[in-house]
């Protein structure tokens, strides 16, 4: 292996930490031109939804430090003249970001990404469908810049991780401002949930939030309720992982001493349950001896209209056949019952912030934009 990329890798983040620690990095920032500027902080904005550009520019800013001849364009062997932008990315860049940017990093590789393994060069008419154009100009823009104006490919990698470090670096958010008195009421954490959930996000993943929340209140519960005595809640799986999907029952599990499946939860946003969705359900935990297990959705009626008789059907079937009480509701009713359950429901919020920021560190599923909402929320509402 050619341990020049990861020294690369390595040097620029070193340097672009210090310019931070120096002035958050205006600086070295305001050291780029203004198209220079604005190019690469278009890319770094998107870099949580289009990790595979920021992946293909790492790689091809890190090729150009190493082989300053090397037109980095040209990603492919197959190309004349080029190189395998795949090989460098798979073995150096994204084990990098993986340490460096987890929530930024590609599984495997950007390449595997259609929009980026075409077979044609990174020129300003490049035909991949990168769906923003924005993004896939500035990305073009830059690498043209490289091998046209012989811009320097330091100042761009440097200038790329002080802008996602920025980004991945999230100040934990302070709850002093909450005051916990009597009008901290039920009432109101469901109506400031209703808010968060609901909201019309310009991003992917809110219907992690209700996951979340559902997980947080169990995180009380397990302490409180007697039915809950000696068994655990099983930390939360990502939902973009099919590989570990496939080795759990729901999205919210807990377990008894032995380790077997005793309740959980499988939340759906925005769609009604009928049976197929039980029937899929049952396909997951049909060779465990779980007691309980709870379908909710954010939707109303619940259940999808005309297959109420079909529902209540499978689902006494699996009672009879298996033994499991599977249990159709609302995700909102079913967060103000738990939440008449615990002593102290302010807790709850405690929980769900300190759970949000968690997901965000750890996934791409929960995104920045949900973050400020649900600060927002807290700001304006327990004030």
């Amino acid at each position: 292996m050619n341990q020049e990329y990861f020294k690369i890798l390595e040097s620029a983040y070193n340097k672009a930490t210090k310019e931070i620690q120096k002035d958050k990095g205006k600086s070295f920032l305001n050291s780029l031109n203004e198209k220079q500027r604005r190019w690469i902080l278009n890319i770094a904005e998107k870099s949580e939804s289009l990790k595979a550009v920021v992946t293909a520019l790492a790689t091809s800013l890190v090729k150009k430090i190493e082989d300053p001849q090397q037109d980095v364009r040209y990603h492919k062997q197959a190309l004349k003249g080029g190189y395998s932008g795949r090989t460098i990315d798979t073995n150096y860049v994204t084990p990098f970001f993986k340490k460096k940017f987890r929530r930024l990093a590609m599984k495997e590789s950007g390449w595997l990404t259609r929009s980026i393994e075409q077979p044609h060069p990174f020129t300003l008419d490049f035909p991949g469908r990168i769906r923003d154009k924005v993004v896939k100009e500035s990305f073009l823009r830059i690498l043209n810049d490289l091998e046209e104006k012989k811009a320097k490919p330091e100042k761009y990698l440097i200038a790329l991780f002080i802008l996602l470090i920025q980004k991945t670096l999230l100040k934990q958010t302070k709850l002093t401002h909450i005051v916990f008195s009597n009008k901290f009421t039920i009432n109101l954490i469901i109506n400031c949930l209703k808010l968060h959930f609901f909201k019309k996000y310009p991003v992917s993943g809110a219907s992690r939030l209700p996951v979340v929340a559902i997980y947080s209140i169990y995180q009380i519960l397990i302490s409180d309720v007697a039915r809950f005595e000696n068994k655990r809640l099983l930390p939360l799986r990502s939902h973009i992982s099919p590989d570990m999907r496939a080795k759990g029952v729901g999205d919210v599990e807990i377990v008894d001493k032995k380790g077997n499946y005793f309740e959980a939860v499988e939340i759906k946003h925005g769609i009604p349950i009928d049976s197929v969705i039980i029937g899929d359900a049952f396909e997951k935990f049909k060779e465990s001896p779980i007691r309980r297990y709870y379908l909710l959705t954010t939707v109303e009626p619940n259940i999808k209209v005309g297959e109420e008789e079909k529902v209540k059907n499978i689902v006494e079937k699996i009672k009879t056949e298996h033994g499991c009480e599977v249990i159709v509701n609302g995700l909102i009713p079913s967060l103000q019952y738990y939440l008449r359950l615990v002593e102290k429901p302010e807790r709850f919020i405690e929980n769900y912030t300190k759970n949000l920021e968690k997901e965000f560190s750890k996934t791409t599923e929960v995104k920045e934009a949900h973050i400020k909402a649900w600060r927002n929320i807290i700001k304006t509402k327990f004030k």
